[in-house]
């Protein structure tokens, strides 16, 4: 739950989109997805905000398969939890082994896959995305890079959708997007 303003926002996003009638379910793509934090803390904020599992998907891609790995175990050492406010661990984590596993009802809600952002078959197949997460992906590519990643990105993306960043990111984008709201949301 890194900037949980963000979570919150989407949260009241995606329950507004799923209200909609013949607009379910909410679609959602977090990439890069890590280890897993950031799909699973949409899931949670999800179920949080009262959506139901069958209102929502979330498809996660990393290039890494050894995160993709740890993400589909959904175990983190309690250091993983610095939040000055940790009850959603205590509502979604049990202790096992000396580390905190997820909920297996919010593991099941996540669908890790491998796959490459940067490469053009990346689209085939995808989208629309209600929501993307694309965060802390940008600032470590050229400019070059960088455009083509925007390029699918808003390929990718419902024309009514929210596309999340990293703090940093905005000022380095350089397509039409427009604030949506909370930092870092377009």
């Amino acid at each position: 739950f890194r900037d949980p303003q963000v979570f919150d926002f989407v949260a009241r996003f995606a329950v507004t989109l799923a209200s909609l009638p013949g607009r379910m379910p909410v679609r959602i793509l977090s990439a890069p997805c890590a280890a897993g934090e950031e799909p699973y803390s949409i899931a949670m904020a999800l179920l949080d905000a009262g959506l139901e599992p069958g209102q929502f998907t979330i498809d996660a891609v990393d290039v890494s398969r050894v995160a993709l790995e740890r993400a589909a175990r959904g175990r983190y050492s309690v250091n993983a939890f610095r939040n000055a406010d940790l009850s959603f661990r205590d509502r979604w984590f049990h202790p096992v082994d000396g580390a905190m596993a997820i909920a297996d009802r919010v593991r099941g809600l996540v669908a890790f896959s491998w796959a490459n952002v940067l490469d053009d078959a990346f689209r085939a197949g995808r989208g629309p995305y209600d929501v993307i997460f694309c965060r802390n992906l940008l600032i470590y590519l050229d400019a070059e890079a960088r455009a083509g990643v925007e390029r699918t990105l808003d390929a990718l993306l419902a024309p009514d959708g929210v596309l999340v960043l990293g703090a940093a990111e905005p000022p380095i984008m350089r397509g039409g997007w427009l604030p949506a709201g909370g930092m870092s949301v377009f």
